[in-house]
């Protein structure tokens, strides 16, 4: 099995490895997954190349943005690639038996409407993966520590926030909407959270790095120490309801 920390310190920003590894690890729990298989907002591709790409193709990434998904076609992690426009999924009903989705809730403009997009497509008892965050993560955010309500403001803003739901709204929203809740996770604590968005602003350095020399992070070794100790303090179960962060096994009702 891959290192996924090393991955990211390899291929991505500092701060990446702070979440991303963790969310890794609780999708490749649950492979194989069983198909055919969705990946909703699936990016570039490079977080299920990184989980499942040993492993083999998954049949489909849906996303909104052409330019990602050119990025996943270099990639090849999917079978088919295929532009979400918003309106309707292309495909007929019950087609799926997995649909995954890392961290894209809470980005979407209509969440109800994509929902229902992901339930109608998914076949009866069907499995729904999917991280979301949680109004934790604006709550822990370093920043507002030191500029209160107008830098969580800033933030919700530029990293498109709109979804910023309490563990009970997304519940409700899940159950609501045709799912069944059948298990949560917490992954990102207080401190981490607070790390995270530290992290932020050390990676413009990683950004000047990548520029002159190709490589996001110059000495991964030394920074590798940063994540295995957060990583090793958050061990402990994460209560669910202060978690920034949530895993969710969902199926279709």
């Amino acid at each position: 099995m891959k290192n996924f920390l090393k991955e990211y310190l390899k291929y991505r920003p500092l701060f990446y490895s702070l979440i991303r590894p963790r969310e890794a690890n609780l999708f490749r729990s649950l492979v194989p997954f069983k198909k055919p298989v969705m990946d909703f907002g699936c990016g570039d591709g490079f977080f299920s190349d990184v989980f499942y790409g040993d492993l083999g193709k998954i049949d489909v990434g849906v996303d909104i943005d052409k330019t990602e998904l050119e990025k996943a076609k270099k990639i090849g992690i999917y079978k088919k690639l295929v532009v979400y426009r918003k309106d309707r999924l292309p495909f007929p009903d019950n087609y799926f038996s997995t649909v995954i989705s890392n961290c894209v809730m809470e980005h979407v403009d209509n969440l109800d409407h994509d929902l229902r997009e992901i339930n109608r497509v998914l076949k009866p008892k069907g499995r729904f993966f999917c991280t979301v965050m949680t109004d934790k993560w604006e709550e822990y955010l370093f920043g507002g520590r030191l500029f209160g309500d107008h830098y969580k403001t800033w933030m919700r803003n530029i990293q498109v926030h709109p979804n910023l739901l309490s563990k009970k709204e997304w519940d409700e929203t899940f159950k609501n909407l045709g799912f069944g809740i059948t298990k949560t996770v917490g992954y990102l604590n207080k401190r981490s959270s607070a790390w995270m968005d530290i992290l932020h602003y050390v990676s413009i350095g990683s950004l000047i790095s990548y520029k002159l020399f190709k490589k996001w992070v110059l000495f991964p070794e030394r920074a590798f120490l940063i994540p295995k100790i957060l990583f090793k303090s958050d061990k402990k179960n994460i209560d669910i309801n202060r978690s920034a962060t949530l895993f969710y096994i969902l199926i279709k009702k």
